[in-house]
């Protein structure tokens, strides 16, 4: 019973481990999304004091870029969000196994205990009945 809820303890320890790493994936990702999304609104604001044609395709090609890597961006953070998801379920799980088991484990100490505190009785018992037989004959 100890082994298992030693693994179940170190299950929940890296389902945690794991739903932090996509915590920091999580984030990564976001931030990457906001510096796209800066990048763009730079090129925006650059576009508007652009007069020169060959500049201004060039910019509006970057914009088109940048768009297209953002929403790459944006497909990327709702799968992270998705995998985070699902690791936290696992997490939750393995939280709800290991409560369980801590359980089971306390139960099957109190009926260890119990057997113990029946068995003693029962020498107690015994004891007495042996000397009161041998007072009494």
């Amino acid at each position: 019973m100890e082994k298992i809820l030693e693994w179940r303890i170190t299950e929940e320890e890296n389902a945690r481990k794991s739903v932090l790493h996509a915590q920091n994936q999580m984030q990564q990702q976001q931030q990457q999304l906001r510096h796209l999304v800066n990048e763009n609104t730079k090129l925006k604001h650059e576009q508007m004091k652009l007069t020169e044609i060959h500049t201004l395709r060039y910019n509006h090609h970057l914009k088109g870029l940048i768009d297209e890597k953002i929403v790459i961006q944006k497909n990327a953070i709702d799968q992270a969000q998705s995998d985070m998801d699902q690791l936290q379920e696992a997490l939750l799980q393995a939280h709800k196994d290991r409560k369980i088991m801590e359980k089971l484990k306390e139960r099957e100490s109190v009926q260890v205990l119990a057997q113990v505190k029946s068995e003693e009785q029962k020498e107690l018992d015994e004891i007495a009945t042996l000397q009161y037989k041998k007072s009494y004959f």
